[in-house]
């Protein structure tokens, strides 16, 4: 990854109790009387990335990095008691647990996803909103990278065919990789994993730990065989009402998980300030999308200090 800002260890580490016996990892990083930000990981089940704070200038922001429940070194590993409206409960309770009145929330990927719900759950605590890669979790989303028709499949059309040997529809899909992923045989489990980790990496997502395939695999597919608790194009329909929220996003154009009409879309809801990264997908590691997502960052603390003065 082009590094920006300094990467360097937390200046702490908190282990979180929320509802259902779960314990969520936190890390502290940066300013602590900078803005409050938190990171929102992709996913599900992806865990934090501490490679993000390379964005963020530690001297203008209070950084907070967390794996959601059920990932990462959040505790248990498992998809009980995990859906979309726990997660926004969760950063609600990490919110008041630092005694902020408000914070800035980014998000990658699914992460954008949660970091829209919770703004849209608690818009009175929220600062600012910076959004990348950003998913959908719609149909139409769905049939644009595991469709046999989406973009994704044609792109790489010899990996879709191993992903996808049936050429099922993506709902057929879901729930086929669902049932083998929790199938009674140990083997075809890791088999079904390994195959479904293949293609999510093939999209652009960050490498995934091979030790950890199988609770990413089944912590996704839990949120898409339930549709992610959503009901469809949610986001886009509800986007309108955070319009006076200053929102910057940033997407490249070819990216195969949600496409950029799409999010252009949403943009243009949230009347978003839109960085389009012309001739990449998804690649946070590239120098321009690393820069791009600087910039917004930069951008963002200057509206936050013009916002303070205000005050």
């Amino acid at each position: 990854m082009a590094l920006s800002y300094p990467v360097g260890a937390p200046r702490q580490v908190y282990h979180l109790a929320v509802a259902h016996g779960h314990q969520l990892e936190i890390e502290e990083h940066g300013n602590r009387d900078g803005f409050p930000l938190i990171v929102c990981h992709d996913g599900p089940g992806a865990g934090l990335n501490r490679a993000l704070c390379a964005y963020f200038n530690p001297n203008h922001y209070r950084l907070f990095l967390y794996s959601q429940r059920g990932c990462g070194h959040s505790t248990p590993h498992s998809c009980e008691h995990n859906n979309l409206d726990l997660l926004v409960a969760d950063l609600e309770q990490i919110r008041d647990h630092f005694g902020l009145s408000r914070w800035s929330l980014c998000g990658e990927g699914f992460g954008a996803l949660l970091a829209l719900c919770y703004a849209l759950a608690y818009p009175r605590q929220v600062s600012s909103l910076l959004l990348w890669a950003s998913y959908l979790a719609a149909t139409e989303d769905h049939a644009w990278s595991l469709g046999p028709y989406g973009a994704a499949a044609q792109f790489y059309p010899q990996q879709y065919r191993l992903f996808n040997p049936e050429q099922l529809d993506p709902e057929e899909l879901v729930k086929d990789y669902h049932q083998r992923l929790f199938d009674v045989n140990e083997l075809t489990q890791i088999e079904a994993a390994n195959a479904w980790c293949a293609w999510q990496q093939q999209l652009g997502r960050q490498t995934i730990e091979h030790d950890h395939h199988l609770q990413q695999a089944r912590l996704q597919l839990h949120y898409l065989i339930h549709r992610f608790f959503l009901a469809d194009d949610h986001l886009l329909e509800k986007a309108a009402s955070l319009k006076t929220l200053p929102v910057y996003m940033v997407h490249g154009r070819y990216d195969l998980r949600c496409s950029f009409a799409r999010v252009q879309r949403l943009a243009t809801q949230l009347q978003a300030r839109l960085q389009i990264v012309a001739e990449l997908g998804r690649a946070p590691e590239n120098e321009v999308y690393c820069q791009a997502l600087c910039r917004a960052t930069d951008h963002m603390y200057l509206q936050l200090k013009r916002s303070r003065c205000k005050d």
